[in-house]
């Protein structure tokens, strides 16, 4: 356990490093792709998710603004919904039993730099694309597992929505609120992302006579803090300082959180280059663990775990976009799709290429992984051992 706030930094770059180092060695097993169409038009794709029965994909597209109900093993359009209306486009993903799509207003530049993130929300139903309810200028929103509520985080308050009144039943503030929520998949705990506050810190054994350490912390880091779901009540902190974070994801098996955190321009060891990292927190005990994935994607990076939990795909950047592809218990990169020259070759005038944000799904299989690529979709085929 890394304790130590400035130790920390270094050990993040020092993981980017071995990570980057990866380069040759994938290079060599790079998979075959296909390459096909959604739609003939030629709106970029802005995000993607597949369904939790695994039987279609959504997939939000810029400027045009329609999203998409795809079904990838046929490949046929289901369904097409004019929603969002965002010139950048949208991430999009699914409540846990399919009822409604959450989509999430995306930006050319794509978070504010060294502050909270406020964009605006959009929950829709499925199958029909009608709105529920539009949120303007929040931090993050969620649906409940039972898919009765949201959670919606705007300045330091919580809101609380009955999906199906449509309106606010419960508020909360948390004084050290920031970015990011996350609930877990039985309904009974919530994460939230906060500042870390003086009373904390000084509980912290490192800082009893580290008061520089301590001001560094409360200025450029953050913690994740865990409450109970049914009234709010405070369970306890991760035992680690993450930097700023911008997007708490639970695993749908209830084992892990994943934080993506973006560290500030002044606490950042990078001397150019934009760092990301998803460090892995166990959530059976809320405790951070040493497992942390980099990547240095010039936008905030889509990353998925595979369905058997046993690799970790996410989006990165070396002289094109690229999906690693990680062994989750060893963090070794097992396979590097390159979306380079031989992606690019074949781009055709119906076909727009990527502005740099990618989005990818495993399949079923865990045997390869679709991904966006402007108006195109490729299915990545992982090379056999």
């Amino acid at each position: 356990m890394i304790k130590h706030p400035q130790k920390q930094a270094t050990f993040y770059v020092i993981i980017l490093v071995l990570a980057l180092n990866f380069h040759g060695f994938s290079q060599k097993i790079n998979a075959g792709y296909e390459r096909f169409s959604v739609s003939t038009n030629k709106h970029i794709h802005s995000g993607m998710a597949m369904s939790p029965d695994q039987s279609k994909m959504a997939i939000s597209c810029i400027q045009g603004y329609p999203l998409y109900i795809y079904d990838y093993k046929k490949r046929e359009l289901i369904s097409k919904f004019d929603v969002g209306n965002w010139y950048a486009g949208s991430r999009v993903s699914w409540s846990a039993k399919g009822k409604y799509l959450l989509l999430q207003q995306l930006f050319y530049h794509d978070f504010a730099k060294n502050k909270d993130r406020e964009v605006n929300f959009e929950i829709i139903d499925a199958n029909t694309g009608s709105r529920v309810v539009r949120f303007e200028k929040y931090h993050d929103v969620k649906v409940s597992p039972d898919e009765e509520k949201a959670y919606a985080l705007t300045g330091n308050t919580l809101e609380i929505w009955d999906l199906s009144a449509g309106k606010v039943i419960k508020t909360k503030t948390f004084e050290f609120a920031t970015n990011s929520i996350s609930i877990s998949p039985d309904g009974n705990f919530l994460a939230i992302s906060e500042r870390a506050s003086e009373s904390i810190l000084k509980k912290d054994p490192q800082f009893k006579k580290n008061k520089k350490g301590m001001k560094f912390v409360m200025k450029y880091k953050q913690l994740i803090s865990i409450y109970k779901l049914a009234d709010l009540s405070y369970v306890t902190s991760v035992n680690e300082y993450y930097d700023n974070v911008y997007r708490l994801d639970w695993t749908q098996d209830g084992r892990y959180i994943f934080c993506l955190n973006i560290p500030h321009a002044k606490a950042a060891t990078a001397t150019s280059g934009r760092q990301n990292f998803i460090s892995v927190v166990d959530a059976s005990r809320f405790e951070a663990t040493r497992i942390i994935f980099p990547s240095n994607s010039t936008y905030e990076p889509d990353f998925r775990l595979s369905h058997n939990a046993k690799l970790m795909a996410i989006v990165s950047w070396g002289k094109f976009p690229e999906i690693r592809i990680h062994d989750f218990e060893t963090g070794n990169v097992v396979h590097r799709l390159e979306m380079g020259t031989r992606v690019l070759e074949g781009i055709s005038k119906l076909e727009m290429p990527s502005d740099g944000r990618i989005f990818l799904e495993f399949m079923p299989d865990d045997q390869s992984v679709l991904t966006t690529f402007g108006n195109q979709l490729l299915l990545w085929n992982f090379p056999e051992e």
